[in-house]
């Protein structure tokens, strides 16, 4: 991994970071306006100056982290500590609870948990949140939403605004007795099992923090994409940030189901504390003009943190979009593509990607049996900056970037029951938006029998369409 990825000249909005010497710093920005390479940049700085710093990176997933990994090495191994909140936490809270592991609830394990605690609850109430299945779903993100605020108790939950939560499903002040009591028998089910959710883990240090040794904090504390932590996890990354605490983050990107404010978390972002950065130096403009025409539809955009882009100068070819009348004429026609591309311009790196890696895996067994050269891009598999076609998802690629990228599958949605659910959309909308702009030259998104809804919210002027 080459240093180049960092060593690219600033802009002057970029240098007020890298020079920022306060003790608490946010940074909003764009996708693609630099944000990672500003703090690489930054903690760079930090080590030259004071060659025995302890700096924490915090990125959002596996796949940044990796990337963020090898910058490190280069820049201070000594000094640049890159983890996930839970790769970090994982180890802190062994030591903390002083168990040689953790058992750690699966998927299943949370629906079996909160089933036996609707079945409880049940004997004492016929409220519609305990008598119908459907908002099962909904119950189950009210609980790690419950955790990521670290409410503690009914009276906590009655009073605390839900401004930003986003659910369809209207909740009034009755309504929180009966979740809370469900919380209640989640909790208590859950801990016959003696096993923890992850969305436990901020929580359990930030009670146990007296406990926190030194190795697990750092002088600076540095975090990116903060807008996909819980408050409880940033309150958390605060405390162990004995000297600096920076954040960077860009609510449009948000694709978690969390709500909070700066104030929450204890920083004060006031003054110039705060800097923004609008201009994306990763994307064309026509990638971002037809990404942000799809966030028009967002709420985000009425909201006090959002940052509208500004449109670069650098231009490119107006992205395509292929309406094929089967899937695997779709596949052919990515196939067909991909043989042009690689032959055409093996140095460029092909980011392929989805909303499951259901599709994705798919798409594999046809590379295999075509002979095109691939690798998945999936937690530490995979080096997403290297030349070729790279094969992964929405939510792994945030915070990548690619020469070219293609978007599959991106068919009607509209049988599926969750996105009768306002905030199911507004999530969905939004990974939709970080993959567009995961271009930097050119974009292709195809779709077969009928296109997505969110994919009709995008403004036709900004692509050209085809038909296969």
């Amino acid at each position: 991994m080459s240093l180049a990825a960092i060593d690219h000249k600033l802009t002057a909005k970029q240098e007020e970071i890298v020079n920022f010497d306060g003790d608490e710093l946010l940074v909003k920005g764009i996708a693609g306006s630099g944000k990672t390479t500003v703090l690489l940049k930054k903690a760079r700085k930090m080590i030259e100056k004071n060659p025995s710093i302890r700096i924490g990176l915090f990125t959002y997933n596996k796949t940044l982290s990796e990337y963020a990994k090898k910058i490190a090495e280069k820049i201070g191994p000594q000094n640049l500590f890159v983890y996930t909140f839970h790769g970090w936490a994982y180890g802190a809270l062994r030591d903390v609870l002083r168990q040689s592991r953790l058992m750690v609830t699966t998927t299943r394990d949370q629906k079996d948990f909160l089933k036996k605690a609707v079945e409880i609850v049940k004997k004492e109430s016929k409220h519609r949140f305990v008598t119908e299945e459907k908002f099962s779903e909904f119950l189950g993100d009210e609980i790690s939403w419950l955790k990521g605020k670290g409410i503690k108790n009914l009276l906590d939950y009655q009073n605390v605004s839900r401004t930003g939560r986003g659910s369809s499903v209207r909740v009034i002040k009755a309504d929180r007795k009966i979740i809370y009591r469900i919380y209640e028998e989640y909790e208590r089910v859950k801990r016959n099992t003696r096993k923890m959710d992850y969305d436990d883990f901020a929580l359990t240090l930030l009670e146990n923090k007296a406990k926190l040794k030194d190795s697990y904090k750092f002088d600076q504390v540095m975090i990116d994409e903060g807008q996909d932590l819980q408050q409880v996890q940033l309150m958390l990354l605060r405390f162990i940030a004995k000297k600096g605490f920076v954040i960077a983050a860009d609510k449009g990107q948000k694709i978690y189901k969390t709500s909070f404010s700066w104030k929450d978390i204890g920083i004060n972002i006031l003054g110039g504390r705060t800097k923004i950065l609008q201009n994306s130096f990763r994307s064309t403009k026509q990638i971002i003009q037809m990404a942000h025409s799809l966030q028009m539809h967002d709420s985000i955009i009425k909201d006090e943190e959002y940052v509208a882009p500004i449109l670069p100068d650098y231009t490119g070819p107006i992205p395509d979009v292929y309406e094929c009348d089967s899937r695997e004429k779709q596949d052919a026609a990515i196939v067909t593509t991909i043989k042009k591309w690689l032959e055409e311009n093996p140095d460029k790196t092909i980011g392929i990607l989805s909303r499951e890696w259901k599709s994705i895996n798919r798409l594999y067994y046809v590379f295999q049996a075509q002979g095109i050269p691939h690798e998945f891009i999936k937690k530490e598999q995979g080096n997403a900056h290297t030349p070729g076609v790279k094969l992964t998802t929405f939510h792994s690629a945030k915070g990548l970037e690619f020469d070219y990228v293609m978007i599959l599958d991106l068919v009607d949605d509209a049988g599926d029951k969750e996105l009768q659910d306002e905030e199911f959309v507004e999530v969905e909308r939004r990974l939709l938006y970080v993959s567009i702009t995961r271009a930097k030259t050119y974009l292709q998104l195809y779709y077969y029998n009928q296109p997505s809804s969110l994919l009709k919210e995008i403004d036709s002027k900004y692509y050209k369409k085809h038909t296969l």
